[in-house]
């Protein structure tokens, strides 16, 4: 139950930073701006070494991720906050992606080198597809840029619920299960991803 605890308490204060950030831009704009009122494609807000630690930008000026100091290319451009850790790498972000066919808004918290905890909702504009999610990752001590190993999946999809836990090679090998018409399951897999158990 601590543990539980503790996982659901990284995206509350992931929250609350993101509005600690949200209303020191909201004052400056009302204490500076005109009519209060303030325009910016990107606001940096920089530590005493003039290193980024929070960026607000919309998705034509949003940076790339940086790892272990060095510059990645993003698979997608959003609009959001990115969090930095002093030494200027990525440690995690909000991110509002909206394309021709897709809404994907995500909150993620990272490791050094790669997404840890994820929270995301998506649903598409051409069919009626949606999906939200809590995704949680070990780290990859091989400290690939990137890389991570999945674990464990809470999510609703299409109006399936399930828990999902993975093994180490991110084979799922437990899965909990209520799907659209409410029937639940339960199933276990073996190392090789074969169905050995089910009820």
């Amino acid at each position: 139950m601590q543990t539980t605890s503790k996982t659901f308490k990284i995206p509350f204060y992931t929250l609350v930073v993101f509005n600690i950030a949200l209303l020191t831009a909201l004052s400056f704009i009302l204490l500076n701006g005109s009519n209060g009122f303030m325009d910016a494609e990107r606001i940096n807000i920089k530590d005493k070494t003039g290193k980024n630690r929070i960026v607000i930008s919309n998705m034509d000026n949003i940076p790339p991720p940086i790892i272990n100091g060095k510059t990645f290319q993003r698979a997608v451009n959003p609009a959001g906050i990115i969090f930095y850790d002093k030494q200027g790498d990525e440690r995690g972000g909000i991110a509002i992606t909206d394309n021709e066919t897709t809404n994907l808004n995500a909150i993620a918290l990272d490791y050094q080198n790669a997404d840890a905890i994820g929270i995301l909702a998506q649903d598409n504009k051409e069919d009626s597809y949606f999906k939200a999610g809590l995704i949680i990752n070990d780290k990859d001590l091989s400290g690939k840029p990137g890389h991570n190993i999945n674990r464990i999946n809470l999510v609703t999809e299409n109006g399936n619920a399930a828990l999902i836990m993975k093994d180490a090679n991110e084979v799922p090998r437990i899965i909990l299960k209520v799907d659209s018409l409410g029937n639940p399951s339960i199933e276990m897999f073996d190392k090789n991803g074969n169905l050995n158990w089910k009820q």
